[in-house]
């Protein structure tokens, strides 16, 4: 089950993050400093969710589907989905599914 952490900023709700359990492994892996970075980049996709990119590399559309996004961390591509609220009362949320070392894709 994806763990979840949701911030206000400047009064304003942002979209709440769910992590999933290889995302949270991977994240256990890096250095702090890698990690710290990870956490910075996550908080802006969280403000603004279609940030990411979605020119995804073909081995991570078949191992992440057709929707995921990424964005770039000191050499390492963080996966997420977009998930937009059904109404103007619902909260948007954002999965993030995984993190893979650039290199490995390439």
């Amino acid at each position: 089950m994806p763990l979840d952490r949701q911030w206000q900023s400047g009064g304003l709700l942002v979209a709440k993050l769910l992590f999933t359990a290889p995302f949270l492994d991977d994240l256990a892996q890096l250095d702090e400093r890698v990690e710290a970075e990870v956490w910075r980049k996550l908080e802006l996709v969280q403000s603004v969710p279609g940030v990411g990119t979605s020119l995804v590399e073909p081995q991570l559309i078949r191992s992440y589907g057709t929707s995921c996004l990424k964005i770039a961390v000191f050499g390492f591509d963080v996966l997420y989905e977009r998930h937009p609220a059904a109404d103007d009362a619902g909260d948007e949320f954002v999965v993030v599914l995984g993190m893979i070392f650039q290199r490995r894709v390439r």
